[in-house]
């Protein structure tokens, strides 16, 4: 009779203490901080020495380096399997956030061991790429990406995939299928991939001394993703294709009947109507044109009918200064 007590006192503390630790748990995961913080504080010693605490201690604490450690004491102290995966999945970010590449590697290793079919995987194997290509080493780089495209057909990481393999094929001097990866994925109507492929085509374009494709993708980008991360990089890559892109006027300066700026292109009509309303002010006629590309039909705006290439030239620089902008002369 003793023992079966002692045996029902133990499941009871045992389910508090799985009921608390998920409690606690859910407080974090549901960005009541405080609140967990408080729970723990009243957790015993003992308690907080186990690994589970130690990982809940780990959200909540806001030194980045001192959460590191608690994640790592937690996996030494016997965390719980639901969340070991979790644990390596952020120390993992962490590794690569601060450049630890060695220990990065070592996450991946050990991973892909414990987890085969984990949640993380399609994350492990992208981690894996980027390593490859930091390291140089293309074309295992590339196996991987086409790893996960094999495995991964229909879904977000398709479109990562593809980003990784055209990402690395540009490093390993094979633009031209790189490229049309990326022009065919910036077409998708929506997914993750379709901001970063209008992304890796403008720096592409710019870095190629391809003016008119830069300015292309990259008023694609800003008309569909206008707070997209990078937006300011590209305009300081594409800063000095103006001038150059003036000397490469020569032909259109002889059979060009006038210049005008264009200002933008655009997928939408209503976002191209709206811009050149704004350039109204400027006193110069403002018109929106058709142009089909591969199927789909774009807007240009376009301001200004001058006389010669270099009045053009001028007012070009004028706008792109007051509006922090990349623009175009065209001999139309």
């Amino acid at each position: 009779m003793k023992k079966r007590l002692e045996i029902i006192v133990a499941l009871v503390f045992l389910v508090l203490n799985n009921a608390s630790g998920k409690d606690i748990y859910s407080l974090i995961m549901n960005g009541e901080i405080e609140e967990a913080r408080d729970s723990l504080s009243r957790q015993s010693t003992a308690q907080q020495r186990d690994g589970n605490y130690l990982f809940y201690l780990s959200l909540v604490e806001p030194e980045a380096g001192r959460a590191v450690e608690l994640m790592q004491a937690s996996l030494n102290a016997g965390v719980s399997g639901i969340y070991r995966e979790e644990i390596s999945h952020r120390l993992m970010q962490y590794y690569l956030l601060h450049r630890d590449h060695d220990a990065a590697e070592s996450m991946i290793g050990d991973y892909l061991a414990g987890f085969e079919n984990g949640k993380y995987l399609p994350d492990f194997i992208r981690y894996s790429i980027y390593l490859d290509g930091l390291k140089n080493q293309y074309e295992s780089g590339i196996r991987q990406a086409d790893r996960l495209l094999l495995e991964y057909k229909s879904d977000a990481y398709a479109q990562w995939g593809l980003i990784d393999k055209a990402r690395l094929m540009m490093a390993f001097d094979k633009k031209i299928a790189a490229r049309d990866m990326l022009k065919k994925l910036s077409r998708e109507k929506s997914g993750p991939g379709v901001a970063s492929a209008l992304y890796l085509l403008t720096l592409d374009a710019a870095q190629s001394k391809r003016t008119d494709d830069a300015v292309f993708y990259y008023n694609l980008l800003k008309e569909a993703y206008p707070a997209a991360i990078g937006l300011d990089a590209l305009l300081d890559q594409m800063s000095g294709l103006g001038s150059q892109s003036q000397k490469e006027k020569s032909a259109d300066e002889v059979t060009g009947t006038f210049y005008s700026i264009q200002v933008g292109v655009f997928a939408a009509a209503g976002n191209a109507k709206q811009l050149a309303q704004q350039f109204e002010k400027y006193g110069h006629k403002v018109e929106t044109t058709t142009k089909k590309i591969s199927d789909r039909t774009y807007y240009v705006v376009y301001v200004g009918h001058f006389d010669s290439f270099e009045d053009a030239a001028a007012f070009e620089k004028t706008i792109e200064t007051e509006n922090d902008d990349v623009y175009q002369v065209i001999a139309r």
